[in-house]
């Protein structure tokens, strides 16, 4: 977790101000696209899940609406393990970006709901990143992780995963 919140810190002391003139999309941007991804794959599975479709709906515009208030500084977009990789000096380096102007707490979700299965973990592990990382709202992040967790576990639910992480996801896009 403390590399993670150095790699996060970093993200925001370096992050340029948005400019007037910039050629960075709003956050809301990267939101529709993730979730009109998830709409298509959804789609392209064939049957009907009316219990992920609502999902997906209400947790699409939970994102959206939290995209177009709060903070506003460089966004990293794709920010999970899978784009992390160790640096010199043993410094986490962020690769692969889908850059945007938004909420920088947006970036912390994968990180934090990683191996959280109940809530209280959940929280736990925010408070601990957000102690890490000056400016990091844990209200925001949980607020995130709420309107994001549909994104995780609408696909697993389509795979036939029934596990307590994944009801656990589904619970938390639930409201």
């Amino acid at each position: 977790m403390a590399e993670v919140a150095a790699l996060l810190r970093d993200l925001r002391v370096f992050a340029p101000v948005p400019g007037e003139h910039s050629v960075l999309r709003p956050l809301s941007h990267r939101v529709g696209f993730m979730f009109g991804l998830a709409d298509r794959r959804l789609a392209a599975a064939g049957t009907a899940d009316p219990v992920a479709s609502a999902v997906l709906r209400r947790a699409r515009a939970a994102a959206l609406e939290r995209a177009a208030d709060g903070p506003a500084g460089l966004v990293h977009g794709d920010l999970h393990p899978g784009n992390v990789l160790s640096g010199p000096d043993a410094r986490l380096v962020a690769i692969d970006p889908r850059p945007a102007w938004g909420d920088p707490d947006f970036d912390a979700v994968d990180w934090v709901l990683e191996e959280a299965a109940d809530l209280t973990a959940l929280e736990r592990r925010i408070e601990e990143l957000a102690a890490l990382v000056p400016g990091q709202c844990p209200r925001r992040v949980l607020g995130w992780c709420r309107a994001l967790a549909a994104l995780i576990a609408v696909p697993r639910r389509r795979a036939g995963r029934d596990d307590a992480q994944t009801r656990f996801l589904m619970a938390l896009a639930h409201g």
